[in-house]
């Protein structure tokens, strides 16, 4: 009698590897370019296997996504969330670390959480629903910290929280855009500090 083994993840294939290939292709086609073909063929599982492993297209995403987070955005969490430099400070190194980021070697450039708002743009369920919340989150969280800042003198009076959030944000976003036409580092770093000069500025 022959007995037919249950489809499923490859035992000596962990998760972080499979996360890591579901990444890659997703970050360098996009979502709505990247076929089940080209799944199988980057993280060398048959299609049943990995509808078995992750339920269906949205899910290997979202696999891929949490990926990115851990293995990739974690140290722009780190600067964001240290309060032990002054405000001003941390959005500096947070930009600079971005740009860094979205053009560093070993992945493709930009970043996989502001493209996602491409890819969902017009379906707000499910996975889609959930990065947008994460997005309109970290807009929050930020206005919050510009609100602290503002309260303990570091950010000037004449520009809102809000509007200083939309700013940071809108601009970390043009970073991750820009990064595709590989930019001169030099001319960014500039901007960025230079940006920053005048919002910090003292009127």
């Amino acid at each position: 009698m022959t007995i037919k083994k249950k489809a499923g993840r490859p035992r000596l294939v962990s998760e972080d590897i499979l996360a890591e290939a579901l990444f890659q292709i997703f970050a360098c086609k996009g979502y709505a370019n990247t076929s089940i073909n080209d799944l199988t063929l980057a993280t060398g599982m048959k299609p049943a296997s990995l509808y078995l492993a992750y339920g269906n297209k949205p899910g290997m995403y979202a696999a891929a996504m949490e990926y990115y987070r851990k293995t990739w955005l974690s140290g722009l969490v780190e600067i964001l969330s240290d309060e032990r430099i002054p405000f001003e400070q941390r959005m500096r190194k947070f930009l600079h670390a971005a740009f860094e980021l979205f053009s560093c070697d070993g992945k493709p450039a930009g970043c996989m959480m502001t493209f996602s708002a491409l890819a969902f743009q017009n379906d707000k369920e499910g996975l889609a629903g959930q990065l947008s919340n994460e997005r309109q989150a970290f807009t929050e969280w930020m206005e919050k910290e510009a609100e602290k800042a503002q309260q303990a003198g570091e950010l000037p009076a004449d520009i809102t929280p809000q509007e200083f959030a939309c700013f940071v944000v809108t601009l970390e976003k043009g970073l991750a855009l820009g990064a595709l036409d590989k930019p001169v580092p030099e001319v960014i770093s500039a901007m960025i500090d230079r940006v920053m000069t005048r919002m910090f500025a003292k009127i």
